[in-house]
């Protein structure tokens, strides 16, 4: 059976590894250049050399019993690390969906580690960024931006963000459309900053509450991200949502600010902003997955369940299961 995957993100590459093996001709397609999507470590020149921030994703933990033996497997291979970070709470206890015991897992060397470890072995085509799907149960065909097509397909998995999965679902599985569509997320501006001597904030990482900022951290602090001095600024869903479309170096300034209030930091040598549009689902879909055996139409992502990487991994192998017994 031949099978298209629309997104290389975790939830897409759990989905994709759940299928591989069991007879199925398995095809992943992907808008990036490369490994990454949300779990994505950024390299930049600046004056102080290379430096390197995951960008997106900050760490994951692993509770789900199938999740966390994927995670030792991924440790085992080098793709995974242990963030022994020092950790704060900043003006409110810790998040309900996370707790102060929990392992907290990075990608090595860089966030996507685990996303080009699962990756490996798998066709991917990069930089193609589907537009539509068309056809008919059984035999579906992927038609793309730059107007090219692939297809026929028997099945179809469509594991992006809600609001690019909901366009695309629409013509062939209404029903998951709507599914999509009403699921909210929120944006979310992140600053990439560099230092020329290491900052003593005090801390590794920091989540705080009711400011501009959500999350400060030292990405120097995870193991395997170099030497330079390399800091990630998230700033919370509402101020990214209020100043959405406001260009990045205004974003920049106005975040580094912030934070060179709240920790006395000097000026970094280099700053860059980058937007995630799509960033953290704030009402999920209330459905592991998204599954019309008729049309041999899916869906996978956390959106369905929750904003954390195990979510991901959870929505794309429990639709490959779904997949291997209703096909």
């Amino acid at each position: 059976m031949k099978i298209a995957i629309i997104g290389a993100g975790m939830a897409g590459l759990a989905c994709a590894r759940a299928l591989e093996g069991n007879g199925h001709e398995i095809r992943v397609f992907d808008k990036g250049r490369g490994p990454g999507g949300r779990m994505s470590t950024r390299r930049m020149q600046t004056p102080v050399g290379e430096a390197r921030w995951d960008h997106g994703a900050q760490f994951f933990t692993a509770r789900d019993a199938g999740f966390a033996s994927a995670v030792q497997d991924w440790v085992h291979a080098g793709a995974v690390k242990v963030w022994d970070g020092k950790f704060l709470e900043l003006g409110a206890p810790a998040r309900g969906d996370q707790q102060a015991s929990d392992v907290r897992y990075v990608g090595a060397p860089g966030m996507n580690g685990v996303i080009r470890h699962l990756t490996d072995g798998l066709q991917i085509d990069w930089a193609r960024r589907t537009e539509a799907i068309s056809g008919t149960p059984g035999a579906w065909t992927l038609q793309f931006e730059d107007e090219s097509t692939e297809g026929p397909f028997e099945i179809v998995v469509v594991a992006v963000p809600a609001e690019q999965a909901a366009p695309l679902l629409k013509p062939p599985a209404p029903l998951l459309s709507q599914m999509a569509e009403l699921v909210v997320s929120a944006p979310c501006w992140a600053v990439l900053l560099a230092y020329r001597e290491p900052l003593d904030a005090g801390f590794d990482a920091a989540r705080i509450a009711n400011a501009p900022l959500s999350w400060i951290a030292r990405n120097t602090s995870k193991p395997g991200r170099g030497t330079e001095e390399a800091w990630v600024l998230h700033a919370s869903p509402d101020w990214s949502r209020e100043n959405v479309d406001e260009q990045a170096e205004e974003v920049a300034a106005r975040l580094i600010r912030n934070f060179r209030a709240m920790s006395g930091a000097p000026d970094p040598v280099f700053s860059a902003a980058h937007r995630w549009l799509y960033a953290m689902v704030e009402e999920g879909a209330g459905a592991p997955y998204g599954w019309n055996a008729q049309q041999g139409i899916g869906s996978c992502g956390d959106w369905h369940i929750a904003p954390r990487v195990e979510a991901a991994w959870v929505s794309g192998t429990s639709l490959a299961t779904e997949i291997l017994e209703t096909t």
